[in-house]
């Protein structure tokens, strides 16, 4: 009977070894999926992001087409909107009607706000460039500098750059960097209308 008490003994602290090590195979294993849930949930939240934006320049897009005369006319360059457009809504002129131009001033206003809206501390820029670039390395740094100088005012073709910020914390500051875990939000849509 010793001897089996003695064998008993050892096969304990043998299972006692095993179920240290499979504990410890858990733990890393839950850290790892931890780990995964975590970049999964950022990237939702990118993808969220990047998908109202286009939402955004689209409906944009659609409003500029929907106004061909004011288009033409540059009313829609945020860059320097052509004279005359009021950057405020003007409720008298929806409810009786507006101009070309007047118009343009109500669908910047309206979509600008909704850009600041929907997103964190999201900003819009429409600019005409005739030669417009999609490289995001001609954007790099201060948004609020770099896009306005990057378009030059002439030709067709519209551009239409969202920023936002991307930082968890929100610290209000937008910059667009070659890093995509320190650059903030940007989305580029050209189009003629």
């Amino acid at each position: 009977m010793r001897f089996n008490c003695v064998r008993a003994g050892k096969e304990r602290g043998f299972n006692l070894v095993e179920n240290l090590v499979t504990l410890f195979v858990l733990s890393v294993g839950l850290l790892g999926v931890a780990g995964m849930q975590a970049v999964a949930m950022k990237t939702q939240q990118t993808s969220h992001y990047y998908h109202k934006a286009l939402s955004l320049a689209q409906g944009f897009s659609d409003r500029v087409r929907a106004n061909m005369e004011a288009a033409k006319a540059g009313a829609y360059d945020l860059k320097s909107p052509a004279e005359g457009v009021s950057l405020s809504m003007d409720s008298d002129c929806t409810a009786n009607g507006c101009t070309p131009i007047e118009m343009a001033g109500h669908d910047i206003t309206e979509w600008r706000d909704t850009v600041e809206r929907v997103l964190p501390k999201g900003n819009a820029y429409v600019c005409q460039d005739s030669t417009p670039s999609q490289d995001p390395e001609d954007y790099y740094g201060d948004p609020f500098t770099v896009i306005p100088n990057s378009c030059d005012g002439q030709g067709d073709t519209y551009v239409i750059h969202i920023v936002w910020d991307m930082d968890p914390k929100r610290d209000g500051v937008v910059v667009l960097t070659s890093n995509p875990e320190k650059s903030d939000g940007h989305f580029i849509m050209v189009f003629e209308p």
